[in-house]
């Protein structure tokens, strides 16, 4: 009897081992892994230097694509909220449980900025989150994988358009839950279907659906998420992802649901003038999350459209409580 027990006790003991031993070898792996490369073909997308497609990207770029809040440093963000436009020289702004990310130079500058980068490289780290090393990034752009062809060229041409300034560089400092995220778990992202040439920038449900899910990357905030692996937890667009409050520690914002539910859905009371009227007035709130700079400057066209969509939702009934609450759980930023 002792003999088996001993041997029981060996094989058990020999398991944990293996176990341990494994898990220290995907450990160590991850420390290195996490720079592994994709080999992801560059787009032949082109930037051009016609004027009207430069004006439509600049529209994008301070507009609905937002990405003037994360690229323009602190000591720029309050042109945004009046209107004005900001250098995009960077920001190091994104805080995340994998670790912090700089929010890197826009303009065409060599040193920092995209001055080394081809359009291919800007345009595949665009469609496929894969950055000018062929590493893949995290997906904080992804809901542009999906942007038409002449939007993403219009994006593109107006970048190539300013002038060279120096700035923040790329630059990150990852943890280890990050560098495992990366050896394992993430990879490029891709557009859901073959981008489309163009679209009509007109009031209709297709269009808003564009706006909403793509350009504007509506989604994104406006679902509940794991901030850990960034996979969905909620019906889309019905709200319930918290942001930390800069202003009031302790507090959160949680995103409104933007469902037309008749009695959880946030905008369900609002006219279209009202949803109108709401975006021209832009920050209202010191803190708020909600990228007000940009929206602020949608065409009439582009806020009909997203209202006409976001009413043609199937309602979700789901009561994510006051905008402002205490912390109790996952926050961003």
């Amino acid at each position: 009897m002792n003999r088996w027990l001993k041997r029981i006790g060996l094989v058990l003991i020999t398991l944990v081992g293996l176990v341990l031993l494994a898990a220290g070898g995907a450990a160590l792996y991850a420390l290195v892994g996490y720079k592994k490369t994709w080999d992801v073909p560059l787009p032949s997308t082109r930037a051009v230097k016609d004027s009207a497609v430069i004006a439509r990207g600049r529209y994008i770029v301070y507009g609905p694509g937002r990405c003037s809040d994360c690229h323009t440093p602190a000591s720029g963000r309050p042109l945004l909220f009046r209107g004005e436009e900001a250098p995009l020289t960077g920001w190091f702004a994104e805080k995340t449980y994998l670790g912090e990310w700089s929010a890197p130079n826009l303009t065409p500058d060599s040193a920092t900025g995209l001055g080394a980068v081809s359009d291919g490289q800007l345009a595949r780290m665009i469609r496929h989150g894969v950055n000018r090393e062929n590493r893949v990034a995290l997906p904080f752009m992804e809901t542009y994988a999906d942007l038409t062809e002449n939007d993403l060229i219009a994006v593109m041409s107006f970048l190539r358009s300013l002038p060279p300034t120096p700035g923040l560089p790329p630059s990150h400092h990852i943890n280890l839950l990050g560098k495992i995220t990366l050896a394992y778990f993430l990879k490029p992202y891709a557009p859901t279907a073959p981008p489309q040439e163009s679209l009509i920038a007109e009031p209709t449900v297709r269009y808003g659906e564009y706006i909403a899910k793509t350009v504007a990357g509506c989604e994104a905030c406006h679902t509940a998420r794991s901030l850990k692996t960034g996979e969905y937890l909620g019906p889309f667009f019905s709200g319930g992802l918290s942001f930390h409050s800069k202003a009031h520690p302790g507090y959160v914002y949680v995103s409104p649901n933007l469902t037309p539910d008749s009695a959880t859905g946030g905008i369900t009371t609002w006219s279209e003038d009202d949803f109108i009227r709401r975006f021209r007035q832009g920050l209202l709130i010191q803190d708020s999350p909600m990228a007000w700079g940009g929206f602020m400057r949608m065409t009439d066209i582009d806020l009909r459209a997203l209202y006409l969509y976001l009413r043609s939702l199937a309602p979700v009934h789901r009561d994510n409580g006051p905008t402002m609450q205490s912390v109790n759980g996952q926050a961003a930023g």
